[in-house]
């Protein structure tokens, strides 16, 4: 393991630092549930090497999302119909690697699709913030990466506002989500 990480930061400081990322192939989600048959792929690029096992990462492609099987939410799908934004095809994340695990936490914001225009309880703002923090094991002998859990921290706004007095009241909560998944997940170290 100690020559795996050792291999690591030589290869970073000799070469380019996009040189290596850890890959997950898997399928698109559907609107209705994970059953795809549209390949897509999730990539952590590094980004750069802040020493002592911690590294700042990019995300590309797609983040992993657990329906009723685990599938990949398209990051270019994530700004469809949004006015004033800019490229969202790469997510920026930090990572830590001990050398037996890696811990793995970005962020991103989604749109809520079930606004209801006529509904009292009015969602103001419909970007929420989602912050993934994936815990994975490392198997030096598939140089894979296994997932053993997810931890999902969203973020919401709610607007009570009654048309009759023009009053709103308006709270935000946090909303917490282990996720153990049932399928082996594994990205794995390429070039």
């Amino acid at each position: 393991m100690k020559k795996f990480f050792i291999w690591l930061l030589f290869s970073l400081s000799l070469s380019n630092v996009y040189a290596l990322s850890i890959v997950y192939d898997g399928f698109e989600c559907t609107d209705e549930s994970a059953t795809s048959s549209v390949p897509a792929q999730s990539r952590f690029l590094i980004e750069q090497d802040l020493g002592n096992g911690h590294y700042k990462l990019l995300l590309e492609g797609g983040y992993l999302v657990f329906k009723d099987k685990a599938c990949l939410e398209m990051l270019n799908k994530i700004s469809e119909g949004l006015e004033h934004v800019t490229d969202l095809s790469r997510i920026k994340a930090v990572a830590y690697f001990n050398g037996n695990q890696l811990v793995i936490s970005y962020g991103s914001i989604v749109r809520n699709k079930n606004i209801v225009a006529e509904n009292l309880l009015l969602f103001h703002d419909f970007n929420f913030p989602i912050m993934y923090t994936l815990v994975f094991d490392y198997s030096p002998s598939k140089q894979a990466f296994k997932l053993n859990s997810v931890t999902s921290i969203s973020n919401a706004f709610l607007s009570d506002t009654h048309v009759e007095s023009s009053l709103t009241q308006s709270f935000s909560f946090t909303h917490v989500e282990p996720i153990f998944p049932v399928q082996t997940i594994e990205f794995f170290i390429k070039e």
